[in-house]
């Protein structure tokens, strides 16, 4: 019998002994192959919501919230230093303006109550003569405007609640000039509009190529313009009321607001959600920190595991590997044995770990992303000023607030050729370290001394 089979057989020689080694190795295996799944998921997450989560800056003229404030709107120069801002990836530019009486023949499907009249009663004064009493008190009631929103990216325009909805036609494209529009279903019903009606703004023919929806109750009494055809419409040519930068990563929210308040000084207010994009990458490395120690951990455990039990295996037959060197055995065939005894063990243990550890992976995953996010739960990013009028910071900002705390729960396990690689490489380690404490236990036992002792 050559050594590499005496070896095998040694090791299944004592099934209940080597069973437990095997067992304990496999548990070993398991975990390491596991918190490599979870590791290497919670990374690419991490990568995933640094590019997608929290890379909204909102830039608003000085002293605007919403659709009320002073200050000036944003210029053609202001929108072009915001663009060329290193890391800004993408704008969106929004105008807001309302339709009175006299700019539309449309008639606003909003009802104005108690809040609405009192935030619409005061009307532009006459300053060519004073009103009598009589004619003070004949004022006719405030009535409700039609709010109008001209933008750059039509899909930009939501609510906290969901996005915007083409319910029939087509939508618009924002950098065009045309004059179309997206009218909201509750208005589109009010005035009996269809796809391919026309109505009047600000004295121009505007025609109809789709209506959407919100599920949010003024925002679908509005209207949706490309952004060029409101400025040239209202004699505002470049102005914008709210610009929504996206930054290329998180990492670079913070960089991107300070290089902006530099160029725009006190001409703008910005918000940014950079806070709340680090809290969530927070809690997501740490996750990943967990899971580095868990490898390094389980790593040591299976490490110790095969080499105590060698050293146990290698002690418990000093006299057989005296009795083998005594009767012309040489070194090379004794280690031999050892090794492949070493590696048979280690080999059944890391086949059973591996596919425990496949079958564990995802469970893993799921816990350990599920208690973070239960323990982060306070931190869900707020919208910007005025994200629920049409005339808001714009569905940008606040879907990207709303993705912040769904990112903590959306980790899927994902098994990749290079982690199982990585595994595998760990295990291999651990064999040959185990292999190696008999080898040299074995080298150092002598004859002479073992059977005299023995």
């Amino acid at each position: 019998m050559n050594v590499v089979t005496r070896g095998i057989k040694n090791a299944v020689r004592s099934p209940l002994k080597s069973g437990a080694i095997v067992l304990m190795f496999a548990i070993s295996i398991a975990l390491i192959l596991s918190m490599l799944v979870a590791r290497g998921s919670v990374l690419a997450k991490i990568e995933e919501v640094k590019a997608t989560a929290g890379t909204a800056i909102t830039i608003q003229p000085a002293g605007v919230m919403g659709n009320m404030g002073g200050g000036d709107p944003l210029t053609t120069t202001q929108i072009a230093s915001i663009t060329s801002t290193p890391n800004v990836s993408s704008i969106i530019s929004t105008l807001t303006d309302q339709l009175g009486t006299d700019d539309t023949n449309l008639t606003s499907s909003l009802e104005l109550g108690s809040f609405g009249q009192r935030q619409q009663r005061f009307e532009t004064p006459d300053t060519t003569a004073t009103p009598t009493d009589s004619e003070a008190t004949a004022r006719p009631a405030p009535t409700p405007r039609t709010s109008v929103t001209g933008t750059t990216d039509v899909n930009s325009i939501a609510t906290d609640g969901g996005d915007l909805t083409i319910s029939s036609g087509e939508t618009i494209d924002g950098t065009s000039g045309d004059a179309v529009a997206l009218v909201g279903s509750d208005l589109a019903a009010k005035n009996s509009l269809a796809i391919g009606s026309t109505f009047t703004a600000y004295g121009e023919t505007i025609t109809v190529k789709g209506i959407y929806t919100t599920g949010n109750a003024f925002q679908d009494s509005g209207i949706i313009m490309p952004i060029t055809t409101l400025q040239t419409l209202t004699d505002q040519a470049g102005a914008v009321s709210s610009v929504t930068a996206t930054i290329n990563s998180s990492d670079n929210v913070a960089a991107a607001v300070t290089a902006l308040e530099t160029s725009l000084g006190d001409n703008a207010d910005i918000t940014s959600q950079a806070e709340s994009a680090a809290t969530s990458v927070e809690s997501l490395q740490g996750i990943a920190g967990l899971t580095t120690t868990g490898v390094i951990a389980a790593a040591g455990a299976g490490a110790l595991i095969i080499v105590l039990s060698m050293f146990l295996v290698v002690r418990e037959r000093r006299r057989e590997i005296g009795v083998i060197k005594a009767i012309g055995g040489s070194n090379r065939k004794v280690i031999t044995q050892f090794i492949v005894e070493g590696l048979t063990i280690t080999v059944i243990g890391a086949v059973i770990g591996l596919v425990l550890g496949v079958l564990v992976s995802g469970p893993m995953t799921t816990s350990l992303v599920t208690s973070s996010a239960s323990s982060s739960s306070t931190s869900e990013a707020a919208g910007g000023p005025g994200g629920r009028g049409m005339g808001g910071p714009g569905g940008a900002f606040n879907q990207g607030a709303a993705q912040l705390d769904t990112n903590l729960t959306q980790v899927t396990a994902s098994l990749t050729p290079q982690i199982f690689t990585l595994a595998v490489g760990i295990t291999l380690l651990i064999a040959l370290l185990g292999s190696a404490i008999p080898a040299w236990l074995t080298a150092r036992i002598r004859p002479a001394e073992v059977l005299r002792t023995e």
